[in-house]
């Protein structure tokens, strides 16, 4: 149980730790109305996308063994949720972190990235070494 609070409070702060920046940043940032790196896709196909995903990271983290796991399904899901909320709530993702030599992006979409990435090498050691 002490697990799932310390979970808890963790998507709860990085979605508001994102959704700060995203606020404190608006004066620079640009919205984005496509998907990752700008690819344009159909508002339905997203939504529907979107809700397909969501059910797949709920049912990853429900099924998730390793605690390792579930702090990792927790990053990708608060990424997820705080670009939901700025979709919902603008109609685009804000997006501030301007490197030049990549597509804007934000906070939220490094959790996801080190997310996913994290998840890939849990899963290779663990298929390498496994117990």
């Amino acid at each position: 149980m002490k697990n799932y609070l310390r979970l808890i409070f963790l998507f709860f702060f990085l979605v508001s730790v994102d959704q700060v920046f995203k606020f404190s940043f608006s004066a620079t940032s640009i919205c984005n109305k496509n998907i990752a790196w700008s690819i344009p896709i159909a508002p339905s196909f997203f939504y529907f996308l979107w809700v397909v995903i969501i059910v797949i990271l709920i049912y990853a983290f429900l099924n998730a063994k390793p605690i390792d796991q579930k702090y990792f399904l927790i990053l990708i899901f608060s990424g997820a949720v705080s670009n939901m909320i700025d979709r919902i709530h603008l109609g685009c993702v804000v997006d501030y972190i301007d490197l030049k030599i990549f597509p804007v992006f934000n906070l939220a979409d490094m959790y996801i990235t080190f997310g996913i990435i994290l998840l890939i090498i849990i899963n290779l050691k663990f298929q390498m070494n496994p117990k």
